[in-house]
């Protein structure tokens, strides 16, 4: 009993060994919160009055979006540090990508109940909003975990070569060629089953009353299906951008910048998804990596049982992420897409 309580002890003050934080200064949070509250001012001007957003305005967006995040990363690598700034620019561009699959879920989700196009723009918002805090308590949480316990990043690693498959999956048959019954999903099923549901819009309702019952209008329904798909990508995502960085301010602020980008880019990817087909393969390496990395890294098992401890240096490491997202991209650029519809 006294040896199970000292190996206890053990793995209980275990920390990881590869974690970093940085010390943060406080101006960089003020920054990061001023961002949300114009976001937030921008959003609430623009959907006062319900329209549909053209390909040109969801581009000047996107740009708008991806410029800001750029620029965030000065201050980081000003006043934090070169290493800090290569990790934000990883995660970012990391979350992004992986945003990508989140997208197109979302896309057929709207596709699925008919979303009339000007309301698209205020449900996106809704679910932003909500991923904004379901990412701060995963990552709180992933960090936590990571900081208490080393070999939690041997289950995230895990959790992220499941991904992997599915995303060499997707790319190997091309995602287009899967039909999706959103109604057939286990999700959607879930929500009918425990909520009462109006089948129908009525104006930006979420609630809307029926013989006098209380019922979730359509809108209200979607929005909690489109919180839960992100929940459900988050568990992959989350365990990536903290195998980049597993410093909280910079996985958060890295998901923050890509998080308010995805409403301007879900207009933009609908029609340059095709375009972009290699990201998918990009992925699948980069995840395929990422996954190995986090479950060599602990240098002890539960219990003090030895493990690899093999902590990959964070240049070597952001340095083979580079290549495969550049390599992705350029495949998209130059290779015909070989799933395209056209060949």
């Amino acid at each position: 009993m006294i040896n199970f309580l000292n190996n206890f002890c053990f793995l209980a003050t275990n920390t990881n060994t590869n974690h970093q934080s940085y010390n943060v200064p406080w101006f960089l949070y003020a920054i990061l919160i001023a961002v949300l509250v114009v976001y937030a001012f921008i959003e609430f001007v623009h959907t006062k009055h319900d329209h549909k957003i053209s390909l040109k305005e969801a581009t000047i967006w996107s740009v708008i979006y991806i410029v800001s995040a750029l620029l965030f990363a000065v201050p980081i690598f000003i006043f934090i540090g070169k290493q800090a700034g290569a990790e934000y620019l990883a995660a970012w561009a990391m979350e992004k990508a992986l945003s990508l699959d989140n997208l197109f879920i979302i896309g057929i989700i709207f596709t699925s109940f008919k979303v009339p196009l000007k309301l698209e723009r205020r449900m996106l918002n809704y679910g932003i909003a909500g991923a904004i805090i379901f990412r701060l308590i995963f990552i709180f949480a992933g960090f936590t975990l990571l900081k208490t316990f080393a070999w939690v990043s041997i289950i995230f690693g895990i959790i992220i070569m499941l991904a992997c498959i599915k995303n060499f999956k997707n790319a190997v048959a091309g995602e287009d060629t899967e039909e999706m019954v959103i109604t057939e999903k286990r999700v959607w099923k879930m929500i009918t089953k425990l909520l009462p549901i109006h089948h129908k819009f009525d104006g930006h309702k979420f609630i809307t009353k029926i013989n006098g019952k209380h019922m979730l209008t359509m809108m209200g329904a979607i929005i909690i299906l489109i919180e839960l798909t992100d929940i459900i990508f988050a568990v992959d995502s989350v365990p990536a951008v903290l195998a980049i960085s597993p410093d909280f301010f910079i996985a958060f602020s890295s998901n923050i910048f890509a998080i308010l980008g995805l409403r301007a880019l879900f207009f933009v990817y609908q029609s340059v998804s095709e375009k972009f087909w290699a990201i998918e393969w990009g992925l699948t390496g980069i995840l395929a990596w990422i996954s190995f990395k986090m479950i060599v890294a602990p240098d002890y098992l539960p219990f003090g049982i030895k493990w690899i401890g093999l902590h990959i240096p964070v240049a070597l490491s952001l340095s083979i992420l580079g290549v495969l997202f550049a390599a992705s991209i350029s495949a998209s650029l130059f290779i015909k897409n070989p799933n395209s519809k056209s060949n």
